[in-house]
């Protein structure tokens, strides 16, 4: 038997990476769903830049339909679509949010001590993907909040230059 072969000891790159009979080192893993955690990761992002895509794209149709921009959108209801495509991406920024906190609290017992102890052991990372996409949601959903006041501060259709 060679030695990558050993069930004792894996390893890679000259490190060890798991002894048999040694516990997981992400023991909570089985309490949240994959892919709430992805979920509540990626959710804000996924929420921004759609806001992004959608209003972008309802404003430069509307307001540039030709070769020279409009002073007033073709549609009239150009803002408030607008304004449905804000609410509904800060919804789902909120939702994310809501799920990576679920999921963090879920697996508030995987590992024992402070962070420090938990980053010198490389565990818990369950409750950290889930902590990630609770800071990601927030920064996220406070993006798309200042991206709405563009609504209220310029107007649908700028003069061109």
């Amino acid at each position: 038997m060679t030695s990558h072969e050993d069930p004792v000891v894996l390893r890679a790159a000259g490190r060890e990476l798991a002894v048999a009979g040694a516990p997981h080192p992400s023991p909570h893993r089985d309490r949240v769903n994959t892919w709430a955690l992805w979920f509540g990761l990626f959710g804000g992002p996924l929420f921004w830049s759609l806001q992004e895509l959608v209003n972008y794209s309802i404003t430069a149709h509307f307001c540039f339909p030709q070769a020279l921009p409009l002073t007033a959108p073709t549609f009239g209801g150009t803002w408030w679509v607008a304004l449905v495509v804000d609410i509904a991406a800060l919804i789902g920024a909120l939702v994310a949010g809501v799920v990576a906190w679920h999921s963090w609290s879920l697996s508030k017992g995987e590992h024992h001590g402070s962070h420090g102890v938990l980053l010198d052991a490389a565990e818990g990372r369950t409750r950290f993907m889930a902590s990630a996409g609770m800071l990601s949601s927030g920064l996220f959903a406070l993006a798309i909040i200042l991206s709405s006041f563009a609504l209220f501060i310029v107007p649908a259709c700028l003069y061109g230059a």
